[in-house]
């Protein structure tokens, strides 16, 4: 039986296809799979939203406890 000897070239060209396919497999999870997320990715450019953080409310006044009333 006659055994093939991998080159160094097949081990680089596989790595390379890997981390290309990776990039191909997340970007169509990006534009395809993700359209009802509240920011949804777009190559538009057209009509961006903008979010504007809401104020906090104010700080509720703590109080100590009340003095009794002398008598």
């Amino acid at each position: 039986m006659r055994r093939r000897f991998w080159r160094p070239g097949d081990r680089a060209i596989g790595i390379v296809l890997g981390v290309v396919l990776g990039i191909a497999v997340i970007i169509l999870f990006l534009f395809l799979s993700s359209r009802n997320t509240i920011d949804e990715p777009s190559l538009s450019g057209g009509a961006t939203t903008q979010t504007q953080p809401q104020p906090a409310p104010p700080p509720s006044k703590v109080t100590g406890p009340k003095a009794k009333p002398s008598q």
